[in-house]
């Protein structure tokens, strides 16, 4: 399994990466359902411009992929074990995880063992004091980051 981690402290923009990720990936090779059938979820913001957790295992180009973003806590983290556990032919993983404290250390005990390959992209906290620089700072931020994950996940190991 060939693992791509989007790690940092809380309200980095873990999620809303993995999302943007997802969307990528389910237009590029037109993915309209997860393995079980269900209908994918829309990857876009919420009411509240929010992104939400997602969870789903996917088929693009005869290869498994398993986006899970929430590891925020046990519980979340054990359903991603329980996920892995059941997926054991997944080609690739991507998800998150917290930058330091015990969500750290029980994803590195619990679940980094499971990968064969392993790269972690560390996110950090955009701060501006004036709004209107701070939206624009988190814009390019997003942008840069999907444009840097697609060209992680468009090159070996994952060459999506």
């Amino acid at each position: 399994m060939d693992f791509l981690v989007i790690s940092g402290a809380p309200s980095t923009g873990k999620t809303t990466a993995i999302n943007r990720i997802a969307e990528w990936v389910s237009n590029r090779g037109n993915i309209l359902s997860d393995t079980q059938g269900n209908p994918l979820p829309t990857f876009l913001p919420n009411a509240e411009d929010k992104y939400d957790d997602i969870s789903i295992v996917v088929i693009y180009q005869g290869r498994k992929i398993i986006i899970h973003s929430a590891t925020d806590d046990k519980d979340w983290m054990d359903k991603l074990i329980e996920l892995l556990g059941n997926n054991l032919d997944a080609d690739i993983i991507i998800t998150s995880c917290r930058d330091i404290n015990w969500e750290r250390d029980y994803f590195t005990a619990h679940i980094r063992p499971l990968a064969t390959f392993f790269l972690e992209v560390p996110l950090g906290k955009i701060t501006r004091t004036n709004v209107q620089n701070s939206n624009a700072a988190h814009t390019w931020y997003s942008n840069i980051l999907l444009a840097l994950h697609q060209h992680i996940l468009s090159n070996t190991p994952y060459n999506l």
